[in-house]
C-alpha cells in the first residue's frame, strides 16, 4: 500500500477511514483506546491476534497517517494512539470504538 502524504483535513480523514476500514487496525486502535496506555508491540500482538509481519504492516500503516505514535526503547517497541489528533480530525471517533 503506498499512501501520499497529503496537508489538508479531507485527505487525512479519507486516510484515517480507510485504515480503520482493515478490521486488524481497527482492533488495534480499538485495544490502545481500551488500554489507555501505550503497550509493547509483543503484548498488542497477543491480544489483538495477528500474525507478526501483518502487525508490522498495519502498525507502519497506523503510524504514517499520525494516529498512532511509535518509540523504541531496546529492542522493543512501543505504541500508543495519538488521541489529540484523532479528536482533532474526527472528534467523538474515539467514544465510538
Amino acid at each position: 500500500m503506498n499512501i501520499k502524504q497529503s496537508n489538508t483535513d479531507t485527505e487525512i480523514k479519507q486516510r484515517v477511514f480507510f485504515a480503520l476500514s482493515d478490521p486488524g487496525r481497527y482492533k488495534i486502535i480499538s485495544m490502545l483506546y481500551h488500554v489507555g496506555h501505550e503497550m509493547g508491540c509483543n503484548e498488542l500482538n497477543q491480544h489483538v491476534e495477528i500474525d507478526k509481519s501483518t502487525m508490522s504492516y498495519h502498525l507502519r500503516t497506523l503510524r504514517e497517517i499520525g494516529i498512532t505514535n511509535t518509540r523504541t526503547q531496546g529492542r522493543q517497541k512501543y505504541v500508543s494512539l495519538n488521541i489529540e489528533k484523532i479528536e482533532k480530525l474526527l472528534p467523538g471517533l474515539l467514544k465510538l470504538l
